[in-house]
């Protein structure tokens, strides 16, 4: 008999006791402290890794973020800044980017598996507020539409899916963002986006709240037609599929978000929408191009072949961060500002990739 993993006891010992909602599966998959995919020794992102982020993707993405820190420094008049990034994995991001901005800032690196958070950062002075790949990595739940029931995917103790009549939350969920669900359409909804973004939003009041994630805003995340069947994948060794109850706790869960949580927790708050589009036209505006591997290749002169070669690879990298088929068009970025200069920051500018 094969030896069970950890993470397969974990749930089968739940499920002993009846049905797990597909919410309360992901949260073990992925976070129980033992046996959760974000609690093995082996971090998951990176070339070798599950999948790719755009700071691990290329140090370009580092470039142009301290360019936005120079800038928003440049902008603070004298007060204290703080740069925080909120899920910041090992952190080398923060690394990154200090290396290469001259500005004096205050460095942050906040995540779940390091155990800290906001309540560790002072509050003092201007915070930039920075989160890549945040929102979507929050477990989720996956509804469909019966009729005109809204049900839930729940797990039974075989490890198949079963449906309950979903909890009245979901459908407020739906009604206020004004969707409604076609007959048979799938949908994913974490209630914690919004509230998570609120935790952030509300923690300075002279701050600008920088979130790269992948989603859409609601009527184009929950379309009928182009989404049908949700937005829920997993992610190992570099490949995508949407066989989500497989080898749970070896692979990555995760679903597009819903902007306009975002969006409404912010202005809320009294925070003022300041951009929201794409990764690349966000990059471009930053100057991300002034990067030496945006250089023309004449102008860089590997001193061998092997030279050549990683020089290739690694401005391919660089490009996909920008190129309107990948990674760069398919992350939009959400800037909200508070108790900030409101206009004439960079990446206002109409760049178009």
């Amino acid at each position: 008999m094969t030896e069970l993993s950890p993470t397969m006891r974990v749930l089968r010992n739940l499920l002993q006791y009846g049905d797990l909602s597909f919410r309360d599966f992901v949260e073990i998959a992925l976070y129980h402290p033992e046996a959760g995919y974000y609690s093995r020794p082996l971090h998951p992102v990176g070339k070798e890794g599950d999948y790719v982020t755009s700071p691990a993707l290329s140090p370009v993405f580092a470039f142009a973020v301290s360019r936005l820190i120079g800038e928003f420094v440049a902008r603070a008049e004298g007060a204290v800044c703080s740069f925080v990034d909120i899920g910041c994995g090992t952190g080398s991001l923060v690394k990154d980017v200090a290396r290469t901005t001259e500005a004096d800032v205050r460095w942050f690196g906040l995540d779940r598996t390091r155990g800290n958070s906001l309540l560790d950062v002072p509050r003092d002075g201007m915070h930039l507020l920075f989160s890549n790949e945040l929102f979507d990595a929050l477990p989720f739940a996956r509804l469909v539409m019966r009729g005109r029931e809204l049900h839930e995917l729940w797990i039974d103790a075989n490890l198949d899916w079963v449906e309950h009549e979903a909890p009245e939350v979901y459908d407020d969920y739906f009604a206020s963002h004004g969707i409604t669900l076609e007959d048979g359409q799938f949908a994913d909804v974490a209630l914690d986006w919004g509230g998570l973004y609120r935790e952030i939003a509300s923690f300075s009041e002279h701050a600008l709240i920088v979130s790269f994630d992948y989603g859409y805003r609601a009527r184009q995340l929950f379309h009928p037609r182009i989404r049908r069947f949700g937005t829920a994948a997993s992610y190992a060794q570099q490949r995508v599929t949407r066989d989500l109850l497989a080898n749970p706790g070896e692979q990555d869960l995760t679903a597009h978000i819903n902007f306009d949580d975002l969006i409404r927790a912010g202005e809320e708050l009294g925070a003022t929408t300041l951009y929201f589009d794409r990764q690349a036209k966000f990059l471009l505006s930053l100057g991300i191009t002034e990067h030496p591997l945006f250089a023309p290749l004449d102008d860089l002169k590997p001193e061998s072949v092997e030279a050549a070669l990683e020089l290739r690879e690694a401005r391919e990298e660089a490009r996909r961060l920008v190129l309107p088929d990948g990674i760069g068009e398919e992350i939009r970025v959400l800037v909200q500002g508070r108790g900030v200069p409101l206009e004439g920051w960079s990446f206002q500018r109409n760049i178009i990739p």
